[in-house]
């Protein structure tokens, strides 16, 4: 899987990456490839004919894939969610019905938490439900959600009325696009390609439509939502990762490159050897920290959570860090609207806030280390 993808980035994304990026596209014939590599549903069980990698045998495909666009390791992604809320928390019926199909490629999957007046707080939700005929109905909004035009499925938090806490709400894609199911656009600065939708449902009736893992589900979507993020944290990291080794090769081709006076290049100079060795030491480090997370949450342990945030973070402020200290190096060539840096530099901030922004997990990480500090003494 890893050559394979490696290919698709060398010959097909790499090439074509800065038109897709201006004309915020990305070809259905790539996520086809992807599909067929077997990408997206690469988690999913052998009884369900899916590979049952684990999520550390990933890690070098989310960041090859990320080295030609982090919108292909976010395209993936939530597909990659849905797998692990199925395994997790899904009734056998359930994983029968959904994990096939996104083990072959067919079903592609949303994941939706984020609502207009509710992102990292999430007592705030306001969408609710109500069981229907043979489904739901369905009011609320949504916001940002991958692949909300396109993919057959959705899980997404949404509160059963007469419950105090919200549930995790299978939401197959019948319907979408109609006066009760509305779908927007959302235009983006950078991480364009992947389709990121509002979603305004008016009663909508959602036949198929059922609570994950049926009535022990009921209530317990936040904490079942929440705990597969720390796989949605790895790929993040991920993509931060990419954005590091791209941006150290973009210096290290002005390096070795570009003349500076009379028969030296730039890379003779000790400043530019001092900012390219930065560059390559902070690369080592998010690396050890993405693969420590990762091996953490394939053996579920109580680190996992911390770890997979942890990387998250470190790796995105990091991809910002390192775009900024190659354009230093690129100078007014990083400026220009054709550059690969100039994508670099809209495309690492979406790393600071995907699958949670970065001042909300510290601040929680922070209240954690507090607790524990207190309960010790």
């Amino acid at each position: 899987m890893l050559e394979a993808v490696r290919r698709l980035v060398d010959e097909v994304v790499l090439p074509s990456v800065e038109r897709w990026d201006r004309d915020d596209e990305l070809p259905d014939e790539v996520l086809k490839r992807l599909a067929e590599l077997g990408v997206p549903g690469a988690l999913v069980p052998e009884q369900y004919g899916g590979r049952a990698l684990p999520v550390s045998a990933m890690v070098d495909v989310w960041r090859t894939l990320a080295q030609g666009w982090i919108s292909l390791t976010g395209a993936v992604n939530t597909t990659a969610l849905a797998t692990e809320l199925l395994v997790r928390y899904g009734t056998e019926t359930q994983r029968e019905r959904w994990l096939p199909g996104i083990a072959t490629g067919e079903v592609w999957s949303s994941f939706s938490i984020t609502e207009p007046g509710a992102g990292s707080d999430l007592s705030r939700i306001e969408t609710w439900v109500e069981p229907a005929e043979e489904g739901l109905l369905v009011t609320g909004r949504k916001r940002w959600i991958a692949g909300g035009f396109s993919f057959p499925l959705a899980f997404m938090l949404a509160t059963v009325k007469g419950q105090l806490r919200p549930s995790c709400i299978l939401l197959p894609s019948e319907g979408r696009g109609s006066a009760t199911w509305t779908v927007e656009p959302l235009d983006k600065l950078g991480y364009r390609g992947v389709e990121s939708a509002a979603w305004v449902f008016d009663a909508h009736h959602a036949p198929g439509g059922e609570v994950l893992g049926g009535e022990a589900g009921m209530g317990q979507g936040a904490r079942q939502m929440l705990d597969v993020l720390a796989v949605g944290r790895v790929n993040v990291a991920c993509r931060g990762l990419g954005v590091i080794d791209r941006a150290l090769k973009c210096a290290l081709d002005e390096a070795t490159e570009r003349g500076i006076g009379r028969g030296t290049l730039l890379g003779d100079h000790s400043h530019t050897q001092l900012r390219i060795g930065e560059l390559r030491g902070r690369q080592l480090v998010v690396e050890a920290a993405i693969r420590a997370a990762a091996e953490a949450v394939d053996r579920g342990g109580e680190d996992a959570a911390a770890r997979a945030t942890a990387a998250k973070i470190m790796a995105s402020e990091s991809a910002v860090w390192a775009v900024e200290l190659a354009s230093r190096l690129a100078a007014s060539r990083s400026y220009t609207g054709d550059t690969e840096l100039a994508r670099l530099r809209r495309d690492a901030p979406q790393t600071q806030i995907g699958e949670g922004a970065n001042d909300a997990l510290l601040i929680a990480a922070g209240k954690a280390v507090i607790k524990e500090r207190k309960a010790s003494r």
